[in-house]
């Protein structure tokens, strides 16, 4: 009976710590972020809440393995629904490179891919879920194909350069890989898409001409730039926050977008701050190459960084705050996956010889009080 107490404490035991950093820790490293200060309202109306993430990079079919698959995409499942219970965000942007091999599927293997994804960062009832294109997700500039934009286009209604507005606040989406500025169809296309949002913006100033069929903005503000990659700078140096191990120097077009297409996006919608992902590392630029804040956000998964984090932002037409919040550290999870489990055997071995001990002692007591018995028993024996 002991022994079988002894079994299921161990079992519960591992249990216990199972349940815990699988599902517990999830929630108590997410309570130590919070939303940040709130900006103050415009006109009557509350700031928009946003939560911004980066660099997913779900494991595809060809190079994935099944456990490190699942491993991360739990990792991952987990922190995003924790995160929605927890601070319920109007809005989600994910900022490309959702798949890992997006650019190589097949179409049968992209709907398995979107499937899963859907699954995976289902938001609730009053969360809008918006996604932009990366590099994985079509391919780099030089290797994408029109099938491959126009399928995720499908997917996410989003491959080009789009606009939206959430109570006065104005988000540009806008696809890295089109800003190459070489004048290839996909190119030409997006840089039209920023033409026309442009002229939307310069409308809603009242300094646009044309502006009768152009549509009209809800309420103007200077837009918030959302993007794969970062805008133009050298390397990580021009960082006031970082949490790259090594410093390496960007090239154009391929860790960043080019000089020119940064400035043409300055040119034409005057942004006022930027996202971007891609390096999978964190990065706050107070001023960038044009003069505006820009947050470059880590991988949110595990694969890609040791300890991966996210963004929440408060943003009002006019302010806007953030807080940077970090996920459970992949080394911290193995640590106590290996002290729980040697306290566990350490005390399960040590509970173990307890028992033995003491079933020898009853063995050794046992066999004491049957020799007396059969001596008392032999001795009660009619002699002849």
């Amino acid at each position: 009976m002991k022994l079988r107490n002894l079994l299921f404490r161990l079992l519960a035991g591992a249990l216990c710590l199972v349940l815990f950093n699988e599902f517990f820790v999830y929630y108590l490293v997410l309570l130590e972020c919070q939303w940040p200060t709130k900006p103050h309202p415009v006109n009557g109306q509350e700031p928009v809440k946003v939560m911004l993430l980066a660099d997913t990079h779900l494991l595809g079919p060809i190079h994935g393995h099944w456990f490190d698959k699942l491993r991360r995409e739990w990792q991952m499942h987990r922190t995003f629904q924790s995160a929605m219970t927890l601070f319920r965000p109007e809005a989600v942007f994910v900022l490309g490179d959702i798949f890992d091999e997006g650019n190589w599927v097949n179409q049968k293997e992209f709907d398995a891919y979107v499937d899963r994804f859907r699954k995976l960062f289902h938001t609730p009832e009053g969360t809008q879920l918006y996604s932009i294109v990366g590099n994985h997700d079509i391919g780099f500039h030089y290797a994408t194909h029109p099938y491959l934009t126009h399928r995720f286009g499908k997917a996410f209604n989003n491959t080009g350069v789009t606009m939206t507005s959430i109570r006065g606040v104005n988000f540009v989406a806008i696809n890295s890989v089109a800003m190459e500025g070489d004048g290839c169809q996909l190119c030409e296309t997006a840089e039209k898409e920023l033409r026309g949002i442009s002229a939307i913006f310069k409308c809603g100033r009242g300094v646009g001409h044309g502006c009768k069929s152009v549509p009209k903005l809800e309420e103007y503000s200077r837009p918030i730039v959302l993007q794969h990659y970062p805008m133009y700078r050298e390397s990580d140096r021009a960082c006031q926050e970082y949490d790259a191990p090594q410093i390496e120097l960007y090239r154009e077009r391929w860790e960043v977008i080019s000089k020119e297409s940064t400035d043409l996006i300055g040119e034409l919608i005057n942004p006022r701050l930027s996202f971007s992902g891609h390096t999978h590392h964190y990065c706050h630029v107070a001023k960038n190459r044009l003069g505006i804040e820009e947050y470059t956000l880590a991988s949110f998964s595990w694969r890609n960084k040791n300890n991966p984090s996210f963004v929440l932002a408060q943003i009002s037409p006019s302010e806007h705050t953030i807080a940077r919040c970090q996920m459970p550290v992949e080394n911290t999870i193995i640590n106590i996956y290996l002290v729980g489990g040697i306290v566990l055997v350490l005390s399960s071995i040590l509970r173990l010889g307890s028992f033995v001990s003491q079933l020898r002692i009853f063995s050794r007591g046992g066999r004491r009080e049957y020799r007396k018995l059969a001596n008392t028993s032999a001795n009660k024996l009619p002699r002849d």
